[in-house]
């Protein structure tokens, strides 16, 4: 009995031993970890946590209530305020920590952080010598990372005033590791991630923000539901902030769908790729008060705005669905903005893509004119082409042309009548000069000219006018009348400027030509 009860004594004393030496090294590490942290944390960053628990079996530390404030190294203010209900560090790997220089962390798992980011704070540092260090940690694998209830504020310099918020947000991340010795900008690899996101606002300028209430995100699928731009003014009130010609623009999609997107953060300019998405009924209204001055910036085509962004992009087809879009001019301050809509707007781009390998981007439209009209465009341009060359034909049905009156009233002080049975147009340009051909069938088109600030017509002009146009196009055998589309570019004005006087230049010829096929 008494050998027994030695053995059992030596048995509890062994494991006293390890208990108390576990003990022992989890004070002194402890104590070591908060020495390491004033240490070794640069003087810029200012840290404080109520407290850390460490398990030193399991390789577990956790900061609670932490509080992280970063400042620029040559002044005393800060730009960076990161709080945290707990920062916890489970599974540290001691074996490639202590000689394979490499730091393995089974999870890392931030609750509730609130990041407030001040951009307008953050100066560029004075300090020029930048010293490669060989020794320490290489390399930085995280098998997870788990960001719960976050929230992001990006502030400008007016007083409480949001540049960008995310009220909201859930992060996954698996597999990722940090190469912290590589001299590439993000060198960051990971596997997969699960992003939720909600009411994100990006109020950027002085005149509309963009607002989105949520963002699903993974290597499948990015789903962004209820994406919109919200004009600060009203129409009038918008008009009375500008020194030079801005679109009132309006905009509202109920869903955006990528499949397959993805982003590459270890390449040196991030790519984005998805291999085909849907924009689901896009409402855009668009309104252009013309009593502003003209914007004479230069306005690059859709080639070269695509050809230099500043990443890779790569989405191999797009479909819009069921979209609407209107368009109104203000020309006179005594009438009506004139308006343009289509609707029922469907839509595939092919090959979205600043690549250097990218095949031509296509795209094609279907829509009705003023709701009735049936209206087809297609558009194809290579966006590696320098002279921005692409090539346009497209064709417009059974259009009763006084649907076109509350356009053309207000802009063109006249009222159409007639029918255009068919019309096509095709041409091709570059980002200077055009040339195509058009073709059209109508019955008993005319126009009216009204007298200035009236809705009176003016005999006199009217008649005149309409000497020049041919009425129908049933001289031609085969119904048609023939005319040619050419055209300079205003290089201060947009693509659809650009389409818009192609299409007009056709018109024009056509009805006042001699009809025939050269």
């Amino acid at each position: 009995m008494k050998i027994r009860n030695k053995k059992y004594i030596k048995i509890f004393s062994i494991l006293l031993f390890i208990v108390l030496g576990i003990l022992i090294l989890q004070g002194y590490a402890k104590k070591k970890l908060e020495g390491l942290i004033v240490e070794k944390i640069p003087q810029n960053y200012s840290l404080k946590y109520s407290d850390i628990d460490i398990n030193i079996v399991l390789g577990n530390i956790a900061l609670n209530n932490t509080s992280l404030k970063i400042k620029n190294k040559d002044t005393t203010q800060y730009h960076t305020d990161l709080k945290t209900e707990s920062l916890e560090l489970n599974g540290i790997g001691y074996w490639d920590l202590l000689f394979n220089e490499i730091l393995t962390i089974k999870s890392l798992e931030l609750k509730n952080p609130k990041l407030l980011y001040y951009p307008y704070k953050k100066s560029v540092s004075k300090e020029t010598d930048v010293k490669s260090n060989d020794d320490g940690i290489k390399t930085l694998n995280i098998k997870k990372i788990a960001i719960t209830n976050g929230s992001v504020a990006v502030m400008r310099k007016s007083a409480d005033s949001i540049k960008m918020a995310l009220s909201s947000y859930n992060l996954t991340i698996l597999d990722s590791s940090l190469d912290l010795k590589s001299k590439e900008k993000m060198p960051v690899t990971y596997n997969s991630y699960e992003l939720d996101a909600q009411e994100i606002v990006l109020d950027n300028n002085a005149f509309d923000k963009l607002k989105i209430d949520s963002v699903s995100a993974n290597k499948e699928e990015l789903k962004i539901t209820n994406f919109q731009i919200i004009p600060k003014y009203g129409k009038k009130e918008l008009s009375a902030h500008l020194k030079k010609e801005r679109d009132y623009i309006k905009l509202n999609i109920p869903q955006i769908i990528l499949k397959e997107f993805d982003f590459n953060l270890d390449k040196p300019r991030l790519a984005i790729t998805a291999t085909s998405g849907e924009i689901v009924k896009p409402n855009l209204e668009i309104y252009r008060d013309k009593l502003i001055a003209d914007d004479l910036t230069i306005k690059p085509l859709y080639s070269k705005s695509l050809r230099n962004l500043s990443f890779d992009l790569k989405i191999d087809e797009l479909k819009i669905k069921n979209g609407y879009i209107s368009y109104a001019e203000l020309v006179d301050p005594d009438k009506k903005a004139g308006k343009l809509f289509f609707d029922e707007v469907d839509a595939t781009i092919y090959e979205i893509s600043n690549l250097k390998k990218a095949k031509k981007t296509e795209i094609k439209v279907i829509s009705k004119l003023m709701g009735e009209a049936p209206l087809t465009l297609n558009w194809t341009f290579d966006v590696n082409n320098s002279a921005d060359e692409f090539t346009v034909n497209g064709s417009v049905s059974n259009l009763n042309a006084p649907v076109l009156n509350p356009f053309f009233q207000p802009n063109l002080n006249a009222l159409a009548e007639g029918t255009l049975q068919q019309m096509y147009f095709n041409f091709y340009a570059n980002n200077t000069v055009s040339k195509g051909e058009m073709k059209m069938k109508y019955d008993d088109f005319n126009f009216k000219i009204l007298r200035k600030n009236s809705n009176k017509i003016n005999k006199v002009l009217t008649t005149i006018g309409n000497i020049f146009i041919r009425k129908d196009s049933k001289e031609d055998p085969k119904d048609f009348r023939y005319g040619d589309i050419e055209a300079e570019r205003d290089a201060t004005k947009s693509f659809f400027n650009y389409l818009w006087i192609n299409v007009k230049s056709g018109v024009v010829s056509t009805l006042t030509g001699n009809g025939k096929k050269e």
